[in-house]
């Protein structure tokens, strides 16, 4: 018998049906992968069973007895979890604070009791933290282990993950399931949400597709493949990728030389940092999350002063240029944490589209907002990677995350891009959208511009960059000639044993 059922599940927001008589049923002890295009229907399915969203109709058992759910209070009382793409982690408190927020284990406290049992939990999935740390200093790879801690602290027996490696190294992610398969030995469930069909095949049990709201099949995984469910997905063969192009040397148009940063502990993350990138060149940067990655994009972006060392850009010294100079130049980011820096949530997508670029055509006109070239601008940044909305002026927050990294995407590619900052840019992309967004940045380099894309999903950027470089204690770090592109030499890079 199912320890879940999902049966006859319609929603429909406004003219938008989201959900079509869609049924999911999960065996207990189990991993079972919920996979589908962006808009497909996920997310919303997933928030229906844990309350946060208002089904149309349907009915939800467990173990065999319907369930009524309607907040997010029954669900938990029901030991149903869930890990969101947008993390619920309050900068303000520390890591203990949040770990325990909303099932604090009386009324009152011992901070000692209560680290003791988080160290337990933590030591289970082969985690490591700070109890006393303030949660600001988390890095997005930190938060996301900390939202699946809480799901221990409340004792879930069901446990919905949203997309929970696509901030985690493939050593934290192998760790992950290493420790969900051990919580599924002892009885618990876990419904895993992910573009990551890998994943799939490697860890999960059984796999059901969605595709526009409505249920296209369930199956075990030792039944299928990556290939299959691909197409199962999109709803028609996919495109054969990109070649990788030779990329002339001719023209460095970035060179850092002994370039050094410090991070947010004070240390240097960024150290003693050279590297070229030519003219055409798509480069992707490995390494495990931690390794100064995330200051790198900072001090190139000009929001993070270096310590030493320059930054030189089409023959120009630019260490000391401004933010606003950098974009004028053409300099482009698609961040790590979109929601801290790249959208505001509240506001319309017209408004969203001027965001960093409010102050060039066709967004102003001089002085002025140019409020007829914003809007035709919105709605091609909007068709660039067919970003499914309701209208030009619905909040940011109304998109699915897919979504919202799309229009994001979309934005940083519109204006004619120089340099092209990603930092896990495929994050929350289905297949077939992340090929088609590293052929958008592949052609934009075709045009005279280069890129770097960090990302902690190694197999993507083997795919889909012309180089592969690894950060690794704040180094710039090449493979070995004739290793390119292998993956066991780039992971030794990774984790400094070459």
């Amino acid at each position: 018998m199912p320890v879940l059922e999902m049966l006859g599940i319609s929603k429909s927001f406004g003219a938008v049906k989201a959900l079509d008589d869609v049924s999911l049923s999960v065996e207990k002890g189990s991993i079972h992968a919920l996979v589908g295009e962006n808009g497909a229907g996920k997310t919303t399915l997933m928030r229906i069973l844990y309350g946060a969203t208002a089904m149309d109709s349907g009915t939800i058992n467990l173990n065999g007895q319907s369930a009524h759910i309607s907040s997010s209070a029954q669900a938990i009382s029901h030991g149903i979890g869930m890990v969101s793409q947008h993390y619920s982690i309050i900068p303000e408190l520390t890591n203990l604070q949040n770990l325990m927020l909303g099932a604090e284990p009386g009324w009152t406290i011992s901070n000692k009791k209560a680290a003791s049992r988080a160290d337990e939990l933590a030591t289970r999935m082969g985690f490591s933290f700070d109890w006393n740390a303030s949660a600001s200093t988390l890095s997005p790879a930190g938060a996301q282990k900390l939202e699946i801690l809480k799901l221990l602290w409340r004792n879930a027996e069901i446990m919905i993950l949203d997309e929970p490696t696509a901030m985690l190294s493939p050593a934290d992610s192998n760790a992950l399931f290493e420790s969900l398969k051990q919580l599924t030995e002892a009885g618990a469930t876990v419904v895993l949400v992910t573009h990551r069909l890998p994943e799939v095949i490697s860890h999960c049990k059984e796999v059901t597709v969605l595709r526009g709201g409505k249920f296209v099949g369930s199956k075990p995984v030792e039944e299928t493949n990556t290939e299959e469910l691909a197409e199962m997905i999109v709803g028609h063969p996919l495109t054969e990728l990109a070649p990788h192009q030779a990329v002339g040397r001719e023209t460095a148009r970035l060179t850092l030389q002994n370039l050094s940063a410090k991070g947010y502990r004070g240390d240097l993350a960024v150290n003693g940092l050279s590297m070229e990138l030519y003219q055409g060149e798509l480069l992707g940067i490995a390494g495990v999350d931690g390794n100064g990655q995330r200051e790198l994009f900072q001090v190139l972006t000009g929001g993070l002063k270096p310590e030493s060392g320059s930054i030189n850009w089409d023959g120009e010294d630019i260490t000391s240029s401004t933010i606003g100079n950098r974009i004028a130049k053409g300099f482009r980011l698609i961040p790590e944490d979109r929601h801290a820096e790249g959208v505001i949530d509240d506001w319309p997508l017209e408004e969203n589209a001027a965001l960093g670029l409010q102050k060039q055509p066709p967004f102003a006109n001089g002085a002025y907002v140019d409020q007829h070239g914003r809007k035709g601008a919105a709605e091609k940044i909007a068709a660039m990677f067919n970003t499914k909305h309701g209208g030009l002026n619905n909040p940011m927050s109304s998109l699915s995350g897919g979504n919202q990294q799309r229009f994001v995407a979309g934005r940083v590619l519109f204006l004619n891009p120089q340099l092209i900052l990603a930092f896990q840019p495929a994050r929350g992309l289905d297949i077939d959208a992340t090929r088609k967004l590293y052929d958008a940045i592949r052609s934009k380099c075709l045009e005279g511009a280069c890129a770097i894309v960090v990302s902690f999903d190694l197999d993507e950027i083997l795919i889909h960059c012309d180089r592969v470089a690894v950060m690794h204690a704040g180094h710039i770090l090449n493979p070995p000639k004739g290793s390119e592109h292998d993956r066991q030499a780039i992971g030794r890079l990774m984790v400094g044993a070459a």
